[in-house]
């Protein structure tokens, strides 16, 4: 669990992304929700993040996007998110 970076849904799959793989999972986003750790969290309607993997978060007029540490994998924050994503992390300090 602790290697996982975030879940993301693609054509109605769910995928745990690592640093290196990619997993297909059997659940939806909201069971996820419901079975993961506090350090996990929706950013949009179609991801779950890591917090605790988080190197960078970017915020521009556009849209914001979190990278990971050791990774150049890429998640986008929806609006929605984007303010409680941000007091999360600044909670964390």
């Amino acid at each position: 669990m602790n290697d996982i970076l975030f879940f993301e849904t693609e054509d109605r799959q769910i995928n745990a992304h690592t640093v290196d793989d990619i997993f297909e999972i059997h659940h939806r986003l909201y069971e996820l929700e419901d079975l993961l750790p506090a350090n996990f969290m929706r950013i949009s309607k179609s991801a779950i993040l890591n917090t605790t993997k988080i190197f960078a978060l970017t915020h521009s007029i556009s849209n914001s996007l979190v990278a990971f540490q050791h990774s150049r994998k890429q998640v986008y924050v929806s609006r929605k998110y984007y303010k409680l994503l941000k007091e999360r992390l600044e909670e964390r300090r």
